[in-house]
Formats: structure tokens, sequence, C-alpha cells
């Protein structure tokens, strides 16, 4: 169906700063209790009640290069959103993550703790078959987890490998899984996709299997023999693309039903009875780092009213295109894990009574001083050519703080989504740096060690608080949900009173679908197919 509204803005494309892997060709990543509400409200009223009925086709967007370095088409070797979705039809995973962040039974139909040091007894589904009509078994798991130690290098399922040491046989329906910690955080790490070996291209257990394929096209049909029920929409094509933006272009050309993007300006797309234009939730997160070698961006209170000066509500609307959520904690608003704990709003009198407590004096053009020198602050930011959203965000920022009295200087590196060593990423270690603005995209488990312990990864401004060392240790041996979120929350709280950084926001991301494809209720980065099998095409009673 052609969309009459094509769209002529350029693709602007968030270029995150990964904590887990970059999933980078066709220039977009892959990579939980509000609803997103969509930016296009659905097809006019029917006049007589839709009613879900099987038939009908999507066509989705493939990366043009699915079989460049992937020559038998491994699903461990996804390194894009695309390939991602299109993999996610054909295999699946002992354990999956619903749209909050909480781990489900798939292949696995449960789990329980060993009598073994970092041990879960896993049981398999009964009845469940590959494509090719052979029985799922342990000895596939137990295949596909060694396949995943040889192949999965700096691909999406690498992290796994940090959660998971071992899969054995204890017979064909159960295997021993040893894991890193003896905490049920690590069971993230079952998250893989389960082969045979030996196999040919495309055997997975999923709901549709693989009837053609070439460079340019993958042509899916439904899985009768699935061990769940069958999905009602009875073909699933994917289309080779180059990028997000042809994906669009041939979304308005009729070409495709069903494209995911980053784009600010997705709403514009939203044509009521022809488009509907769905927000959903990302890991991708937004934040203001401080340099905590330097002593007053080491206090506290300082951070606080550096947070109390800054209006994050105006940043995701003049910035964002509101295709942002603001939040307060390094969680995001819709996990199973969120507390909903509060940091502090907006709030220039607050801001002012905290600068005035450190000793902070206006002088008579309304600057800030602090022990006889004006205060002055270092932003840096990255951007690129094609990407100047977080530059214009640290613009608006600069200009808050200039607000409430503090002189702030903007230094622009570029950086490259998934570059480790970018002239941005160079800056952020030498830390010449008062603030800096960057993106993260937090793994599935949220697990918070890369950028709140010493040592970790991420945390560039060099916090340390023994406070957040226990409670992640703590975190690697809950041994269930209960235990697990009551320690995530003490994190939050220990969060809003030390305020290593500032969280500002969480990144919302779009899919652009034909509006007759009804069922699409919740979609959640990255496994956007997951509820496919409720997806439909609508159809009047007769």
């Amino acid at each position: 169906m052609k969309n009459k509204r094509i769209c002529r803005a350029a693709a602007v494309l968030l270029a995150l700063l990964t904590a887990v892997v970059p999933l980078a060709a066709c220039k977009r990543k892959a990579a939980q209790t509000d609803t997103v509400v969509p930016t296009q409200t659905e097809a006019p009223e029917q006049t007589s009640e839709p009613l879900p009925a099987e038939g009908g086709r999507i066509r989705m967007a493939m990366p043009e290069n699915l079989r460049v370095g992937n020559e038998s088409y491994d699903p461990m070797l996804v390194t894009t959103e695309e390939a991602l979705q299109l993999f996610s039809l054909v295999y699946e995973p002992l354990i999956a993550v619903d749209e909050s962040g909480s781990l489900i039974p798939c292949l696995a139909v449960n789990w329980s703790a060993a009598n073994q040091p970092n041990c879960w007894t896993v049981n398999l589904r009964s009845g469940v078959r590959f494509h090719s009509g052979a029985a799922l078994t342990a000895d596939d798991v137990v295949y596909s987890f060694e396949h995943l130690r040889e192949t999965a290098g700096s691909g999406y399922y690498a992290k796994c490998l940090s959660y998971i040491r071992s899969i054995e046989w204890i017979d064909s329906t159960t295997v021993l899984v040893t894991a890193v910690s003896s905490g049920m955080i690590d069971l993230y790490g079952l998250n893989f996709p389960i082969l045979k070996r030996d196999a040919a291209p495309f055997d997975g257990t999923g709901p549709y299997k693989v009837t053609g394929y070439t460079d340019q096209r993958v042509s899916m049909a439904v899985n009768s023999g699935w061990w769940d029920r069958p999905p009602y929409i009875q073909g699933v094509e994917f289309l080779a693309r180059d990028s997000n933006e042809t994906a669009l272009a041939s979304y308005s050309a009729g070409q495709l039903d069903f494209v995911p993007t980053a784009l600010l300006s997705a709403g514009q797309y939203g044509d009521a009875g022809v488009t509907v234009v769905r927000d959903y939730m990302t890991q991708g997160m937004e934040a203001l780092l401080f340099n905590h070698d330097r002593s007053l961006m080491a206090n506290v209170d300082f951070r606080r009213a550096v947070s109390c000066s800054i209006n994050r509500s105006r940043i995701i609307s003049n910035v964002y295109m509101n295709r942002a959520r603001s939040c307060d904690v390094p969680i995001p608003p819709d996990s199973w894990l969120y507390s909903g704990a509060k940091q502090i709003d907006y709030d220039r009198v607050e801001a002012e009574r905290l600068f005035e407590q450190l000793g902070c004096r206006k002088n008579s053009e309304g600057m800030l001083r602090y022990k006889g020198e004006t205060l002055e602050l270092t932003l840096l930011v990255s951007a690129t050519t094609e990407n100047t959203t977080r530059a214009d965000a640290a613009a608006i920022i600069a200009s808050q703080l200039e607000q409430v009295g503090i002189k702030v200087n903007i230094v622009t590196a570029s950086h490259g989504y998934g570059q480790q060593d970018s002239e941005f990423i160079t800056a952020l270690r030498q830390k010449d740096w008062d603030i800096a603005l960057v993106g993260f995209n937090l793994s599935l488990s949220c697990d918070l060690a890369p950028y709140l312990t010493r040592e970790g990864k991420n945390n560039f401004g060099s916090y340390s608080g023994e406070g957040f060392d226990t409670l992640l240790a703590r975190v690697r041996t809950a041994p269930d949900e209960e235990t697990l979120r009551a320690v995530y929350y003490e994190i939050q709280s220990e969060f809003v009173d030390r305020l290593p950084f500032i969280v500002l926001y969480f990144r919302l991301n779009s899919a652009v679908t034909r509006a007759d494809i009804s069922g699409i209720d919740a979609i959640r980065e990255p496994a956007l197919l997951r509820n496919i099998k409720n997806w439909y095409i609508l159809k009047k009673n007769p």
C-alpha cells in the first residue's frame, strides 16, 4: 500500500556508545511498565468487529550484506538489528526475554538451581522439532553453546559468554548449565539460538521456516509443526536494503510493510487508515557524566545542582521530537526492575540554593564564581556530519547551565557507531573534560557493573563508591526474581542518593507499519517480532 506522504527529511540516526555489542550494518543498532502510545491512531473504526484470521503476508527489510562473512547463514554471527529480526523467526533460545525484560520459558520449559555451585538444571520442552523434522535434544543445546564459543566474537550473542561457563548433557531432555556466578542473572546468558549440528541453513525450531533464499530475498512460511500456536500471518518476506533510509523509501513505494527506524521524524509517515507509526522503548540511555577526578565534580551537591538546572522535557521535545522518555536512574522505566525512584525535577530555585551552599556567588553579570574564579565547565560531546542530535542536546544543556551562571565550553569530537578508538572515545579516556554527554546501550539484564564499579569499562568519569560494589556483588548472587528486584531497588535508591552521573532519558525508536496489520500490541527492542504469532491482517466479519 503506497504511502502518499513521502518522507522529505534525512534520517537522523543515533550513534550510541554501546555497553554490550555494536550492531552496525545497515547503519542501525539491533541491540519493558508504561505502554508506549502509537504516534498515529490505528485505522478508522470498522463497520464490523475485525477478527483475527489466517492469511496474508508481510514484507520486511534485511541487510544487503546478510551473507557477507556469513556464508552459511549462521544466526550466531548476527551483527545487525535487521538480521536479528530475520533469524528470530527461524531460531529460538532456551530462555527468552519479554517486553519488561523478564526471563520467560522458550525451548526450556523450566529451570532450577542444581546441587552444585553456580549450576542450574534446565529441562527442555517436549515435542519440539526442527524444520527438518529432527527432534530437539540436549545434544543440540550442548552443540549450540560450543558453537557459540567458537564463533560469537563481537556478535550480538557474545555477551552470553560472560554469563555461562559450560553446558553439559544430563539426559536427552535435560542439561546442566554452569554459570559464572550463583545468581539468576546469569540465566540471561541462555538467550542464544539453538541449532542442530551439520544442519542445512535456516533449520531452526521457530514459528516460520524458510522456503527460499537468495542474497536479495528470504521467503518464509508458517511452521505448522511449531510447538506453540502457529501465527495467523502465513508468509513473511525479507528483502535486501542497503540502509534504513532505503527501507523507509521502499515502504513509501509500497514494497515493504514493516520498517523499524531510529528516525526522529518518523511521525510524518503516519497516515490514518494507511500507516501507523508505533514508538517503542529501547535500551539506549543518554547520560551526563562527571569527571570525578576534579574536586568540584566529585561533590554530590554540585552534581545535584547541575541536575536541577537541566530541563530534560525541553530537550526531549525540541531535539528528540518526543522520541525519548525521561528517567532518573540507569534502568529503563518499562523494566520489571525499575523502582520508580525519583531523583529531582528541573528546579532553578533549588539549583541556585545548592550552588550558594557550595560557596558559589554570582558576579554583577550573573555568572557564578567559585574560590575567586568564574565557574567554567568543559562539556565533551560526540557528533558526526550525519548525526548532530547529541550535539544539539549538548547546546541546550550548555544554555540551561549558563542561565544559572555557569560558563560552558563545548568540545565536539567525532564518533561513529561501534567505534572504540574514535576521537570521542579517546577524549573520554584522556579525561580533559568536566562533564560529558554520552549514550549507552544497556544489556538485557541491565547489568550496571560497567558503569558503577571503579574498573567498569564505561565508568569514564572514574566514580568510586563502595556501596555500589557491595550491591552489585549481591546482584550476581540473587537466587530468584524477588531477591534480584529487591537488590536493584536498593541500587536505584543508592543512585539517587549518590548521583554518580545524571541519567537524562531513554531513547524511543519507531515502527512504521501498514494500518491493516493488527495485533501489534507490544513491541520492544531488541526482539520486535517476539509476538508475531498474534499479528494478523484486518478482515471484516462477512
